[in-house]
Formats: C-alpha cells, structure tokens, sequence
C-alpha cells in the first residue's frame, strides 16, 4: 500500500511540474527574440545620441570608444556606415563583412530591425538599423546609420540554460514530493498496520488488545476508536455468554433435580401418592417453561439492534396502564398514572412495552391487596424519567443492590418466575443507553426509576 501512495504521489508530482516547467520553458523561448530585439532598439537609440554627438564634433575617437565599450559589456556589435563606407566598427571583421554593410545601407530613414541571414562571423544576427539623422553635413558624412546585432547563438544558449534550470527546477520538485510522499505514505501506513495487528490479535482470541486512539489522521482514529468499540462489545457479549450459561446450569439443575426425585416416587410409590406427586412434576415441569422463556428472552435481546428511536412515552404509558387496569382492580389494587402530554424519548424500538410490562408485573406482584401502584413520567433535563411506584413490602438496600442480577429472588418473593424480570428490563434499558435505578419508595415498597434520553 505505502509502495502505491507513493508511486501515485510521485506521478501526480511529476504531472504537475510538467504541466508548469513545459509551458513556462515554451513562453521563454517564444519571447526570446523579440525580447532581445526590443533591448536592441532601447540601446541603440541611447547610442545614437551618443555617437551623434560625438560624430558632430569631428571626434571619431570618442565615438570609437563608445562603440568599443558597448561592445566589452554586452557583447554586442556596433557598425557606422555612410554613403561612402565604413565610419567605425567595433569588430574589424565587421568592415569586410558586406552582408552586415548591405544591411546596414538597406534600412533606410525609418530603420530597421529583425533577424538577418548567416553572416561570416558569428552566424544569424537580431539586429537593429537606424538613421542618425542629425549628424550634421558639414562633417563630411552622408547618410549616416547604426547598426547593432547581437548573436541569435548567444540568445539559444540562453535559452538552452533556461531549460537546464527548468529541468533542474522540476527535478528538485520531485525529490522533495518523494521524500514528502515517504513521510505522508508512512504516516498514513503505521497506524493502518498498528489496526491490522489489532485486529489480527482480537481474531486471535486476544480480546483485551486495544488500537491506539491518539495517532493517525482523524478518519484512522474514528476507524481505531470503532475497532476498539467493538472489541469492547465483543468483550461484553461474551462475558454475558458466560455468565448466562452459567447461571442456566446453575437455575435449571434444582428444577431438573426436583423433577427427578418427584419420577423416581412416581415409579416406587402406591397410586394414592401418584396424584400430588403428578401436580409437583408439573408445577416444576411449569416452572422450566417459564425459565426456558425468559432465557430465550435474555438471549433475543443480546442481538437486537441498539438503533434509537424517538418514542412517544405519554402514548405508550397510557397504552399500558390501561392494559393492567383491569388486573389492579381484580387485585383490589389502586392503579394510577401521571405522564407529560407529548413526552418523548430515545429508546430501541419495541422495547419500552416489555419494560413497563416487566416493572408493573413485579410491582404488582409486590404489593397487597388495598396498596398503590403507580407510573410517573416526566422530563429532566435532556433526559426523561419513568418511575413505577408501589408501597408492597419492598427491598432494603442490599437487596436493591442484588436485584438486577439474573435469576435472583427476594428472601419474601411469593411468585413462581425465574428472576430474570429485572434482568431483562436492566438489559433493555442499557442497549437504549438509559439506566435504571431501585431506590426506597415514600411509601415503604420500591421506586423503579427508568432515565432515558430526551427525543
């Protein structure tokens, strides 16, 4: 992977000098020439000034000077022609060379400029002609005009090292994108390689192994805090797992020990004891049914989706209350329920239901006939609270603390359930991300607070 960003990197480095070295080499190029002839024209008009004057005062050695220096320090060609030949020329080769006096002679009193054809001396010159008209006839000297050339040779040379600089410009860039794409690939590489050992190592059994959460781009640290996640979860599942199988041999061995004692009577007793002892086979035969139910209960629940959504508890509470109304009055019991119009939560779906259920059954269960039970729902906060309220006979503290654990059951528990009511209900509250909270009543029974999440 890291030998692909890199690669990738490099070429998108490489594509993207090319596309700013090619262009920007081919403008300087282009613009060469009628850059060097435009430099011409400025120092030739600046000449002819000069050799004007010095002309007009009869001083050709001034005027041989100027011409020489020029030419030492730019290294361009200076000649003065007239009507008779050669005034002076910078080059003594110059004077023999009459394809640069043709020209020269050629320009006429508007000038002339361009490239001229190969000459003996140095090749194609960029040239420049102009009429130094005010040279004054007195000095003898008609038609008098500057030539000044330069070498196209020197511009393409150049030009030549304009593209070297270019070309080492460009190749600068791609080392310096390699040594960046080695240090960004790498940066990217490690923690993908630190999550893939994580990951191999949890696949190995290696539960408690953990990615690191505070390196790596942003997006690897999501992805590292998700596999840690999830590694938890798996941790919790499992640990349920074991716990459930555990505590299933544990509540079922004492049923299925009663069974058997109850079939070994069965087969050694006279027929009057074959009655009760019929009644004791099923009344425990009974009992695994319901503990069988609860169990698949508890199981089904490890599975479902914790997706939340909002769920309209004011509905749901009446819904309920109204179901077990009929119950309370058989019970002798006082069933009331108070809940805020249009209260809403975050819950799993279809699981609110089977936690009142839960609540209300053991609160009933609880309570004497002539005692009270109740639902309250309200908001605090960004959190809702759903609390079923009885005055039976209640828990004290330690047995609150106990009471969520599966199969447990109090030391005055009347009913024949498994204890795994509240188990389901603490499991669906905690995959709703609530919590759920026994705390003393007013009353003297048991306040079961529900807190969940404001919709």
């Amino acid at each position: 992977m890291r030998r692909r960003l890199l690669v990738g990197f490099v070429l998108f480095a490489f594509i993207a000098t090319a596309l700013l070295v090619v262009p920007f080499g081919l403008v300087l190029q282009e613009h060469q020439g009628p850059n060097t002839i435009h430099l011409l024209k400025r120092d030739t008009n600046a000449l002819s000034a000069l050799l004007t004057d010095a002309l007009n005062h009869d001083d050709l050695t001034r005027a041989e000077q100027l011409a020489h220096s020029y030419s030492r320090s730019t290294g361009r060609q200076v000649l003065v022609v007239d009507a008779l030949g050669v005034v002076l020329a910078s080059r003594a080769g110059q004077a023999k060379d009459h394809s640069l006096v043709a020209l020269a002679r050629s320009a006429g009193r508007n000038g002339a400029s361009g490239t001229s054809a190969v000459n003996k001396l140095e090749g194609p010159q960029y040239y420049v002609a102009v009429w130094l008209r005010h040279v004054a006839s007195s000095v003898g000297m008609k038609h008098v005009v500057l030539l000044v050339t330069s070498p196209v040779k020197v511009d393409n040379d150049r030009v030549r090292g304009d593209w070297r600089d270019l070309a080492l410009y460009g190749l600068l860039m791609l080392i310096a994108a390699c040594l960046f794409g080695f240090i960004v690939s790498g940066s990217l590489v490690r923690p993908l390689r630190r999550i893939g050992r994580a990951v191999e190592a949890v696949g190995h059994g290696s539960l408690e192994v953990r990615v690191p959460e505070d390196s790596g781009p942003p997006e690897l640290r999501t992805l590292a805090r998700a596999i840690n996640s999830t590694s938890s979860r798996l941790i919790s599942l499992l640990e349920s797992q074991r716990a459930f199988v555990e505590d299933a041999s544990h509540q079922l061995r004492t049923p299925l020990t009663s069974l058997q004692l109850h079939l070994e009577n069965l087969q050694s007793s006279d027929e009057l004891s074959t009655t009760s002892d019929l009644h004791h086979v099923l009344a425990e035969m009974n009992r695994l049914s319901r503990m069988v139910d609860s169990l698949l209960a508890l199981a089904r629940n490890e599975s479902k989706s914790t997706a939340l959504i909002a769920i309209d508890v004011h509905v749901l509470v009446q819904e309920r209350a109204e179901v077990w109304r009929a119950l309370a009055e058989e019970m002798g019991l006082e069933f009331e329920f108070d809940s805020e119009l249009g209260l809403q939560a975050l819950a799993i779906e279809d699981v609110f239901e089977q936690i009142l259920d839960n609540l209300l059954s053991n609160a009933f269960d609880a309570t004497s006939e002539g005692g009270r039970v109740e639902i309250r729902a309200f908001a605090v906060d960004e959190h809702v609270e759903i609390h079923v309220v009885d005055n039976g006979r209640g828990l004290d503290e330690s047995e609150r603390a106990l009471a969520l654990r599966r199969f447990w059951r109090g030391r005055e528990n009347r009913s024949d359930g498994a204890g795994l009511g509240l188990s389901i209900v603490a499991q669906l509250v905690q995959h709703s991300h609530g919590t759920i909270e026994l705390r003393e009543s007013a009353g003297g029974g048991i306040d079961a607070t529900i807190i969940l999440l404001r919709a």
